[in-house]
């Protein structure tokens, strides 16, 4: 009898899911761009004009129009710089539950905010610096109040975000990914969301799909995963380098399939090489990119020289794994009780 790949799935929100501890690939991503300095900064939670879009066009092609209302709320954006938008969220941040306006927060609150956002930072601007933000920043901030819990969208970008999701609906080479299960081929599963957890090597991991095609009568899975690039889709490959999407592609196919193989229905199927689909919003070209090394183990080497090495997830992991269940105080390899060698350290730069 035919079973669906969401009965072993790791059925949670997106808000246990996010809360988690096991590790993920944007956890792994950010540790191996920034490296032990930038431990103390890796659970920040980042934001920016490129990830709101994309989590928008995910929100809405892989979650449905109900969950895109849930996280999203579209509305004009008062015409300010990104400074005040920034200062702005961070007083909302801090003072939204007991302030229902900017009005109400005190002179020195909004004089140290806008400091911190190097806005107007020099000491003898302070009082400007107070006035500016009072003057600006209260139609936002009243729309950050009534929105609360929302990501607002300016009507722009929701249109972008409307012709990215059509384009990958219509495109000959997406459109099987993104238009929902057909009636007519009921053999073929299309999930998108799904959440799995795997301890691999005594380390746990999480992982969330965006779409996994299904297909019962040649028992295959197919994983996808959708790329909103600044960079026109047929730059991709760089984005790639540029995000190390290689931890996603071989790390989500080990946790799946720890997951499959101790299922009886699924113990047989085979995961393909991971699709990584991606759509610029202006280009609106989407394409598909295949990643024939989803299965490999160990480092990997790219470029004309070999120059580019991209390492294993599980090492990248074990090492992160160590630094978060130890806390030592200088990178391992470093010695703080005796001499340590310049040339071997040189000679890690790529």
């Amino acid at each position: 009898m035919k079973k669906s790949l969401s009965s072993i799935s790791w059925d949670v929100s997106e808000e246990t899911y996010r809360a988690d501890p096991a590790l993920s690939y944007s956890t792994l991503a950010k540790f191996e761009r920034g490296g032990f300095n930038e431990l103390g900064k890796l659970f920040d939670k980042v934001e920016s004009p490129s990830l709101t879009f994309g989590s928008a066009v995910d929100s809405l092609i892989t979650g449905g129009e109900a969950e895109f209302n849930e996280r999203f709320i579209v509305a004009e954006f008062p015409s300010i710089s990104d400074n005040l938008i920034q200062i702005t969220k961070t007083l909302h941040a801090r003072y939204g539950e007991s302030h229902r306006s900017v009005d109400t927060i005190s002179d020195s609150i909004l004089a140290e905010v806008g400091k911190e956002c190097d806005f107007y930072a020099n000491d003898k601007y302070a009082n400007y610096r107070v006035k500016l933000i009072k003057e600006n920043c209260n139609e936002f901030y009243s729309l950050l109040y009534l929105s609360t819990g929302k990501t607002i969208l300016d009507t722009q970008t929701y249109s972008d975000v409307l012709n990215a999701v059509e384009a990958l609906k219509i495109s000959e080479n997406t459109r099987e990914y993104f238009n929902g299960n057909d009636p007519f081929t009921p053999e073929i599963e299309m999930l998108y969301q799904l959440k799995f957890k795997a301890t691999l090597n005594g380390i746990d991991y999480r992982c969330m799909f965006d779409g996994l095609k299904v297909d019962h009568i040649n028992k295959t899975i197919q994983p996808i995963d959708l790329k909103t690039s600044f960079k026109k889709e047929w730059d991709f490959y760089k984005s790639f380098i540029e995000w190390n999407y290689q931890i996603q592609n071989r790390l989500y196919y080990r946790i799946l399939l720890d997951n499959i193989k101790r299922d009886e229905y699924f113990k047989d199927f085979k995961i393909l090489p991971y699709k990584d689909i991606v759509v610029n919003r202006y280009s609106l070209t989407p394409l598909v990119w295949d990643c024939d090394f989803t299965f490999a183990v160990g480092s990997l080497a790219f470029g004309a020289n070999s120059q580019i090495i991209m390492r294993d997830p599980e090492v990248i992991g074990k090492e992160l794994h160590h630094y978060l269940t130890n806390s030592p105080r200088v990178p391992i390899g470093v010695y703080i009780n005796k001499g340590n060698d310049l040339r071997t350290w040189m000679n890690k730069i790529i």
